[in-house]
């Protein structure tokens, strides 16, 4: 146990702790800070009060270091997680990659031997019908899109001259109608004046 005599506010106390002198010293000079501060800051302020405003604002530090140092070890723990995760890709991968590099070896032994090399020809020639089948259709598609563009555009001016021939036909219907309303008349007219004049 260490003993050491500390000034805080110009009074002497005798501080006792497992730690060393110099740490006890530190903490003193701390509280002894914090207290000046605050008196030079508000000079009504008492002692008492003085000591319990430092007590309160060096708890409050304390929680919240205590929160900071709460965040970092759960940061530490998921950096922790995410290492072991990627740890156990790179040895799936290192796997993968044996795996792999024997697969290769396999078959460049199999390329060696004839029959294998006829059959990886015949492989050649399936690939290349079908990179031949593929622009075939490539080309059919473009074909066909040109197309549908093309029929889209001559479908909105079908649409347009549908609609001018809608109107045009509703203001030929209104004409007639008109004319059969006026033709009317006149029928009536040339009747009535028939009758009259007999």
């Amino acid at each position: 146990m260490n003993t050491i005599t500390v000034k805080i506010n110009g009074l002497e106390y005798n501080l006792k702790g497992e730690e060393c002198q110099e740490y006890l010293q530190q903490v003193a000079t701390y509280v002894d800070n914090k207290m000046q501060d605050l008196m030079d800051n508000n000079e009504k302020l008492s002692v008492s009060a003085a000591a319990v405003l430092t007590a309160l604002n060096s708890v409050d530090e304390r929680f919240k270091i205590e929160g900071i140092y709460n965040e970092l070890l759960q940061k530490n723990k998921d950096i922790q997680k995410n290492e072991e995760l990627l740890k156990d890709q790179i040895q799936y991968l290192k796997k993968q990659i044996t795996h792999l590099e024997e697969y290769n070896s396999e078959l460049q032994n199999r390329l060696s031997s004839n029959s294998d090399q006829k059959e990886i020809e015949k492989h050649e020639q399936v690939v290349e019908n079908l990179n031949d089948q593929i622009s075939i259709l490539e080309e059919s598609a473009k074909s066909y899109l040109a197309d549908r563009n093309k029929y889209k555009s001559e479908n909105k001016e079908l649409k347009f001259q549908l609609h001018s021939a809608k109107y045009k036909i509703i203001d030929l219907e209104n004409k007639l109608l008109e004319s059969q309303i006026g033709l009317a008349k006149a029928k009536k007219k040339m009747k009535v004046s028939v009758e009259k004049s007999s």
